[in-house]
């Protein structure tokens, strides 16, 4: 193998092609991620790679705007899966690949080089060594993919500080790409929903989160935290969209909710397409988590000008600015957010002075089109 530094740049009569690599098309912040990266950026020709079948909700969505085609990776053959990559990528023969699955861009990146693809980044869209749960495997395979890899993107300063503290990865090779979302769409379609939803008021009041089912995410201590409200004579639904990783992530939060007697409060939306509208038909949203990379879920929630509160953990604060834009609560404290649901449900000024500094937030900073730039001028 050789470094990708060598190879030749984009050949002048054709645009530029981008591959991604993507794990599958279920809902989830990634998936709508990349979407949306590719619908802002026409001028390239964009391809994604799924390593799963083409199946999932998002398939179609994906296929409207770029090529899509698979390439299986089983459990247990990596040889195979790096063979049959590298027959592709030399298909394909774009300028740059992002492997947005970190770990797996090992591979990925030895592929990109034998098959003589000039750039192959990796994009950390998470703490690698949360899910591992130690540092050594992840270092381990940054550092075995580093040659062959022009560079590694951290969604968050907060990623970026693990690549290099934790992964021992150089800080010139990182580069600090933040999420984004359509501000202006989501803003536009969130004061729609709120608009028709003033003609049907509801009650209990609703608390909505956006959330994978698992991998990180602390729903248990949102329903504690619901059932700790109904205990103090304060009903409070729950709204919960998103898949679950594993059937029995959800089955295990189904058993909670009724072991605590609030099932009537909780409802399991599943993946929805309409995220901004049930933000903006909420009277808050949670994002309670245990690790994060930047979550898409808690910028949409600025953007649509729903009142936030989510886990004070580092990703979390750099979003909302320390609690400028939003409330922190300790992970894990079922009180604490129980307490901060009733103070953003009871104090209107303080929903008020949240969600003005989060709109002007999001729009300043993690705007769809800021985040496309900067990846933008990596193809180039």
């Amino acid at each position: 193998m050789s470094a990708p530094s060598s190879l030749p740049s984009a050949a002048p009569n054709r645009p530029t092609r981008v591959v991604h690599i993507l794990g599958n098309f279920r809902h989830g912040g990634l998936q709508g991620l990349v979407l949306n990266l590719i619908k802002e950026l026409p001028a390239f020709a964009h391809t994604v790679v799924v390593l799963t079948d083409k199946g999932g909700p998002l398939h179609p969505r994906y296929a409207d705007v770029c090529e899509v085609v698979s390439c299986d990776y089983p459990r247990g053959q990596t040889v195979a899966f790096l063979v049959r990559l590298t027959r592709l990528l030399r298909h394909l023969r774009p300028d740059a690949v992002l492997a947005h699955l970190f770990g797996n861009h090992t591979l990925v990146s030895w592929a990109g080089a034998l098959a003589g693809v000039p750039k192959t980044y990796a994009v950390s869209t998470n703490d690698p060594v949360f899910f591992a749960r130690s540092r050594w495997k992840p270092m381990l395979l940054a550092q075995l993919a580093r040659p062959f890899c022009a560079g590694e993107v951290a969604v968050s300063e907060s990623v970026g500080r693990i690549l290099t503290s934790r992964l021992r990865l150089p800080a010139r090779r990182v580069r600090v790409i933040h999420n984004g979302c359509p501000v202006a769409e989501i803003a536009e379609r969130a004061a729609a929903a709120r608009a028709r939803s003033l003609e049907v008021p509801h009650q209990p009041p609703r608390v909505f989160m956006a959330a994978a089912i698992g991998r990180g995410k602390d729903h248990p201590t949102a329903l504690r935290a619901i059932d700790a409200l109904r205990r103090a004579g304060r009903p409070v639904e729950l709204w919960l969209a998103g898949t679950p990783f594993r059937e029995s992530n959800r089955t295990r939060l189904e058993e909670l909710a009724e072991s605590l007697g609030i099932s009537d409060l909780v409802r399991f939306l599943g993946g929805h397409d309409d995220v901004p509208e049930l933000m903006a038909t909420s009277d808050a949203v949670i994002h309670i988590s245990d690790s994060e990379g930047f979550s898409l879920a808690v910028l949409e929630a600025m953007a649509a000008a729903a009142p936030v509160i989510a886990s004070d953990i580092p990703p979390c604060r750099e979003a909302l600015d320390d609690g400028r834009c939003g409330m922190l609560v300790p992970p894990g404290d079922v009180a604490a957010l129980a307490e901060a649901i009733g103070r953003v449900l009871d104090e209107e000024p303080l929903r008020r002075r949240l969600v003005a500094a989060a709109s002007d937030r999001v729009a300043s900073r993690f705007d769809i089109k800021q985040m496309a730039a900067a990846y933008s001028a990596l193809f180039v």
